[in-house]
Protein backbone atom coordinates (compact mmCIF):
# COMPACT_ATOMS: atom_id res chain seq x y z
CA UNK A 1 0.00 0.00 0.00
CA UNK A 2 2.72 2.47 0.80
CA UNK A 3 4.29 2.16 -2.67
CA UNK A 4 0.98 2.99 -4.33
CA UNK A 5 0.87 6.44 -2.73
CA UNK A 6 3.98 7.55 -4.54
CA UNK A 7 2.78 6.17 -7.87
CA UNK A 8 -0.57 7.90 -7.45
CA UNK A 9 1.16 11.21 -6.74
CA UNK A 10 3.36 10.87 -9.81
CA UNK A 11 0.38 9.94 -12.02
CA UNK A 12 -1.59 12.92 -10.68
CA UNK A 13 1.32 15.27 -11.33
CA UNK A 14 1.78 13.92 -14.87
CA UNK A 15 -1.90 14.36 -15.71
CA UNK A 16 -1.91 17.81 -14.13
CA UNK A 17 1.12 18.84 -16.19
CA UNK A 18 -0.50 17.62 -19.43
CA UNK A 19 -3.69 19.54 -18.66
CA UNK A 20 -1.68 22.65 -17.79
CA UNK A 21 0.22 22.48 -21.09
CA UNK A 22 -2.98 22.14 -23.14
CA UNK A 23 -4.77 24.94 -21.28
CA UNK A 24 -1.70 27.17 -21.56
CA UNK A 25 -1.41 26.57 -25.28
CA UNK A 26 -5.11 27.34 -25.73
CA UNK A 27 -4.79 30.60 -23.82
CA UNK A 28 -1.77 31.65 -25.87
CA UNK A 29 -3.64 30.88 -29.10
CA UNK A 30 -6.69 32.86 -28.00
CA UNK A 31 -4.47 35.76 -26.96
CA UNK A 32 -2.57 35.88 -30.26
CA UNK A 33 -5.76 35.72 -32.35
CA UNK A 34 -7.47 38.35 -30.22
CA UNK A 35 -4.46 40.67 -30.37
CA UNK A 36 -4.18 40.36 -34.16
CA UNK A 37 -7.92 40.94 -34.62
CA UNK A 38 -7.80 44.05 -32.45
CA UNK A 39 -4.78 45.41 -34.33
CA UNK A 40 -6.45 44.78 -37.70
CA UNK A 41 -9.70 46.41 -36.59
CA UNK A 42 -7.97 49.48 -35.13
CA UNK A 43 -5.77 49.91 -38.21
CA UNK A 44 -8.76 49.74 -40.53
CA UNK A 45 -10.83 52.11 -38.40
CA UNK A 46 -8.09 54.71 -38.00
CA UNK A 47 -7.15 54.64 -41.70
CA UNK A 48 -10.76 54.88 -42.89
CA UNK A 49 -11.56 57.72 -40.47
CA UNK A 50 -8.49 59.70 -41.50
CA UNK A 51 -9.17 59.27 -45.21
CA UNK A 52 -12.86 60.15 -44.85
CA UNK A 53 -12.07 63.35 -42.99
CA UNK A 54 -8.82 64.60 -44.48
CA UNK A 55 -7.45 62.58 -47.38
CA UNK A 56 -8.20 60.02 -50.00
CA UNK A 57 -7.96 56.27 -50.55
CA UNK A 58 -4.18 56.27 -51.04
CA UNK A 59 -3.80 57.93 -47.64
CA UNK A 60 -5.96 55.23 -46.06
CA UNK A 61 -3.87 52.46 -47.59
CA UNK A 62 -0.61 54.09 -46.50
CA UNK A 63 -1.84 54.61 -42.94
CA UNK A 64 -3.22 51.08 -42.59
CA UNK A 65 -0.01 49.58 -44.00
CA UNK A 66 2.04 51.65 -41.55
CA UNK A 67 -0.06 50.55 -38.57
CA UNK A 68 -0.13 46.89 -39.63
CA UNK A 69 3.05 46.28 -41.67
CA UNK A 70 2.52 42.55 -42.26
CA UNK A 71 -1.11 42.94 -43.30
CA UNK A 72 -2.93 42.91 -46.60
CA UNK A 73 -4.86 46.17 -47.04
CA UNK A 74 -7.79 46.79 -49.37
CA UNK A 75 -9.40 50.22 -49.72
CA UNK A 76 -12.72 50.82 -51.44
CA UNK A 77 -13.73 54.41 -52.02
CA UNK A 78 -17.05 55.83 -53.16
CA UNK A 79 -18.84 59.18 -53.00
CA UNK A 80 -20.59 58.09 -49.80
CA UNK A 81 -17.74 56.60 -47.83
CA UNK A 82 -14.49 54.73 -47.52
CA UNK A 83 -14.17 51.06 -46.62
CA UNK A 84 -10.84 49.71 -45.39
CA UNK A 85 -10.29 45.98 -44.96
CA UNK A 86 -7.13 44.80 -43.18
CA UNK A 87 -6.24 41.09 -43.16
CA UNK A 88 -3.50 39.75 -40.89
CA UNK A 89 -2.14 36.21 -41.00
CA UNK A 90 -1.38 34.76 -37.58
CA UNK A 91 1.03 31.83 -37.19
CA UNK A 92 0.04 29.37 -34.49
CA UNK A 93 1.29 26.03 -33.22
CA UNK A 94 -1.24 23.19 -33.30
CA UNK A 95 -1.74 20.60 -30.57
CA UNK A 96 0.51 18.15 -32.37
CA UNK A 97 3.27 20.73 -32.88
CA UNK A 98 2.41 21.51 -36.50
CA UNK A 99 2.43 25.08 -37.77
CA UNK A 100 -1.02 26.57 -38.47
CA UNK A 101 -1.89 29.86 -40.12
CA UNK A 102 -5.16 31.69 -39.53
CA UNK A 103 -6.31 34.96 -41.08
CA UNK A 104 -8.10 37.59 -39.03
CA UNK A 105 -9.88 40.52 -40.66
CA UNK A 106 -10.59 44.06 -39.53
CA UNK A 107 -13.09 46.15 -41.49
CA UNK A 108 -14.14 49.78 -41.16
CA UNK A 109 -16.80 51.60 -43.17
CA UNK A 110 -16.76 55.36 -42.59
CA UNK A 111 -18.98 57.91 -44.37
CA UNK A 112 -17.18 60.81 -46.06
CA UNK A 113 -17.42 63.98 -44.01
CA UNK A 114 -19.35 66.85 -45.52
CA UNK A 115 -16.75 69.21 -44.04
CA UNK A 116 -13.78 67.38 -45.48
CA UNK A 117 -10.54 69.37 -45.62
CA UNK A 118 -9.62 68.19 -49.11
CA UNK A 119 -12.24 67.19 -51.67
Amino acid sequence: MRGDRGATLIATLAIGFAVLVLVGQSLITIGRLSSAATAAEESARYAATWAARYGDASDAERIAQTLAPDATVEVLSSANGIVVVVEVEVSLIGPDGSLLTRTVTGRADVPVSGYRSTP
